[in-house]
């Protein structure tokens, strides 16, 4: 099968990342759980699954996330994976149907915006949130942030896409940073910082292309979408599977937000890339205790690697990393201090770096978030709030 883009359809369900907090060994790890508050209980419905009231009583809460991400993160990171794919009504984005069944798409998150529905040409204004739905398929690249392409073991190329809930999508359109005029105001003179509300969540997700052969033992292991792919040489485009493999979840909860990974269990088979930050102890005995109640779905392939909440424990910088998205800096890879640097400039660059090369090695930043050089000077940057997908914006 050739490369191409992957253009998703609208049944297509998005995997999301997360890290940790505390751990096992320095700075790594997933997160350690105490004993269960009103916020953090185990899973109780039938067949050992939180109900969609109890999912929803701390997902769309978010004073009730930012509790549970201190007390049991690993839980949270599962409750929050299982109400955004929980399926959604028709024809309204971000609206869950309590009535549906767990593993029926599209889903929640499958609803929102897509960051090519939002950033669009010329800078302008994107389509109102409530406009019935997604406008086309979602948009996925092939490229990492780190410019490179990870392909799996069938020499197909994961691909990528980025999606904001409802409360990220009407701040940013209230502030017009949709396009590149809006970000560039951000550095004149009164200027109000960017601050998302509590509400504001976004997922970003990763996806293998299934091939019907030598994926065959394992085609009911993973969140399925059709997708259209795209000959690198252009043509007609070819309708494909493709499995979630990574999601990344991250929420304003917190003013330096939540950041929850989960992945794909095979991965490491499948695409050749292992894990290279443990899953700690606590954290896997959640996954344990949901896979099994999820046994006999897709859901049961999935594992959250974490949840990171801080930059550092104990003057130790915190990890968090997905096989999928930061494939080869794990070991350097820390949600909240890269998004710490999400920045706009108005001088020589529009954005702070946010590598290293050290010893011929990608590095990402760790540790506390860099105080300079933020500031209203002509070389100075403004900080984002932690959203890098504002980088798409256009002029």
């Amino acid at each position: 099968m050739r490369r191409g883009i992957l253009l998703a359809t609208a049944t297509a369900l998005v995997a999301c990342k997360s890290s940790s907090t505390q751990g096992s060994g320095p700075g790594t790890g997933s997160g350690s759980a105490v004993p269960p508050t009103a916020d953090a209980v185990p899973p109780t419905a039938p067949g050992g699954l939180p109900g969609f009231a109890q999912l929803a009583s701390v997902a769309t809460v978010p004073a009730a996330i930012a509790r549970m991400s201190a007390t049991d993160p690993a839980t949270l990171a599962w409750y929050l994976f299982l109400y955004l794919n929980w399926p959604a009504l028709p024809g309204q984005r971000g609206a869950p149907d309590p009535a549906g069944k767990l593993g029926t798409t599209p889903t929640v998150w499958q609803t929102w915006k897509e960051v090519h529905e939002v950033y669009l040409g010329g800078g302008a204004r994107p389509l109102p949130w409530d406009d019935g739905g997604p406008v086309g398929p979602p948009l996925l690249s092939q490229g990492e942030i780190d410019g490179t392409t990870l392909s799996d073991v069938n020499g197909n190329p994961i691909t990528y896409t980025v999606a904001m809930n409802q409360g990220a999508f009407e701040y940013l359109v209230s502030r017009q940073l949709y396009g590149w005029g809006g970000q560039a105001a951000l550095r004149q003179a009164g200027a109000a910082p960017v601050a998302f509300p509590t509400t504001a969540m976004e997922v970003k997700a990763s996806w293998k292309i299934l091939d019907p052969v030598a994926d065959q033992d394992r085609l009911d292991h993973y969140l399925v979408a059709q997708a259209r792919l795209v000959p690198d040489g252009g043509g007609p485009a070819t309708t494909v599977a493709v499995g979630l493999t990574g999601l990344h979840v991250t929420s304003k909860a917190l003013p330096s937000w939540v950041w929850i990974t989960f992945e794909q269990i095979e991965n490491p088979t499948t695409t050749g890339v292992p894990l290279r930050l443990p899953v700690d102890a606590a954290t896997a005995a959640v996954n344990a205790r949901f896979q099994q109640a999820l046994a006999g779905t897709p859901f049961a392939y999935y594992q959250a690697n974490g949840v990171q909440t801080e930059a550092t424990v104990g003057g130790q910088p915190t990890l968090l990393a997905n096989t999928q998205i930061e494939t080869r800096f794990q070991t350097s890879s820390s949600c909240l201090t890269c998004h710490a640097l999400a920045s706009v400039s108005t001088g020589a660059r529009a954005r702070l770096d946010f590598f290293t090369m050290q010893a011929g090695n990608l590095v990402g930043p760790t540790g506390a978030p860099p105080t300079a050089p933020f500031g209203p000077g002509p070389d100075q940057f403004t900080a984002l709030d932690f959203v890098w997908s504002m980088r798409e914006a256009r002029r």
